[in-house]
């Protein structure tokens, strides 16, 4: 009896080797879905600058053995240069991303919705967090870490996938609010969403931490002009466009100042494919990029704040 019990087992939960590595850049709605997806196969989380090609990345994956890796988001995200020298070292890499963010996040659902299954049960709360609202995104994330929501994206009218065409049960969608976010739409998504008999809650980001997580966006973005500045970009627009937000912030706009902020970073990705992606690379040889420093999951932050970190879903 306890033969066939073992067999059923084997067969219905998802086998996933242990050695797996999920691949991602540092755009938060990415990582989100990177986390789930670690969790829910146990696997260990690489994040890699937007855009740029890291090969010291590379042998950081090389030296945990892994039998495959699976990058999260399109090329320009997480750019081929990984495919080809992980490919190269005989390591099976697979790619699940879409043309944007929100197509990657309704790519990735989907395609594992089956570990989810598994992992969350039959009680899943789906956090939904507008693609361009990092700051939603990063106070989302402890909630993947504690398996207690599924992300799903919204550009302030649609989901990035309708709940009702999961194979997984919602039992509640949670809608993460950043009250300095004008575009974000929430309260009309809500009701829209409350329509569809969707049992639907609003938890709004504590007004105080918004404004520290704004000054630590601020923080990175330095840092990514700085990187842009040493490969020879004119970044004189970004550079004014990042003392804008600093100013509007002592004047205590902050709504002014995040909306700023997600145009800066709009033009910070358009410059680095312009300066990176030319010949589809994503990096000229000699440049550096910050060292990749090892933290674990249930202790480290992942996004705004932090520079290609490693997390452990072991």
């Amino acid at each position: 009896m306890w033969k066939k019990l073992l067999l059923l087992l084997l067969i219905t939960i998802p086998m996933v080797s242990a050695t797996d590595v999920v691949l991602v850049s540092d755009n938060c709605a990415d990582q989100c879905v990177a986390l789930e997806v670690a969790d829910a196969i146990n696997a260990t989380v690489i994040t890699t600058e937007w855009g740029v090609y890291n090969e010291s990345l590379v042998d950081e994956i090389l030296a945990l053995n892994p039998d495959k890796v699976i990058i999260i988001g399109g090329n320009l995200a997480v750019v081929e240069n990984y495919t080809t020298a992980l490919e190269n070292a005989g390591i099976t890499v697979e790619r699940v991303g879409g043309k944007d963010r929100y197509e990657t996040n309704a790519n990735v659902t989907l395609r594992f919705q089956n570990q989810f299954r598994y992992a969350y049960g039959n009680n899943t709360t789906a956090c939904v967090c507008h693609g361009l609202d990092d700051i939603a995104l990063n106070e989302t994330m402890q909630k993947i870490r504690n398996r207690t929501c599924l992300v799903l994206l919204t550009n302030g009218i649609n989901l990035s996938v309708e709940p009702q065409k999961l194979q997984l049960r919602i039992n509640k969608v949670e809608i993460v609010e950043n009250p300095l976010c004008q575009l974000c739409n929430y309260s009309s998504l809500a009701m829209k969403l409350q329509r569809k008999g969707l049992n639907v809650a609003i938890e709004k980001i504590p007004e105080d931490k918004v404004k520290l997580m704004l000054q630590n966006k601020i923080k990175v973005m330095e840092r990514k002009i700085l990187m842009l500045k040493r490969m020879g970009a004119n970044v004189t627009d970004l550079e004014e466009k990042l003392n804008e937000v600093k100013e509007l912030i002592n004047q205590n706009r902050y709504q002014d100042a995040y909306r700023v902020m997600v145009q800066l970073q709009g033009e910070q990705m358009a410059m680095v494919k312009l300066h990176l992606h030319p010949g589809g690379h994503g990096m000229a040889k000699g440049i550096k990029v910050p060292h990749i420093n090892h933290q674990n999951a249930n202790n480290s932050q992942i996004g705004v704040g932090e520079v290609n970190v490693s997390h452990s879903h072991k």
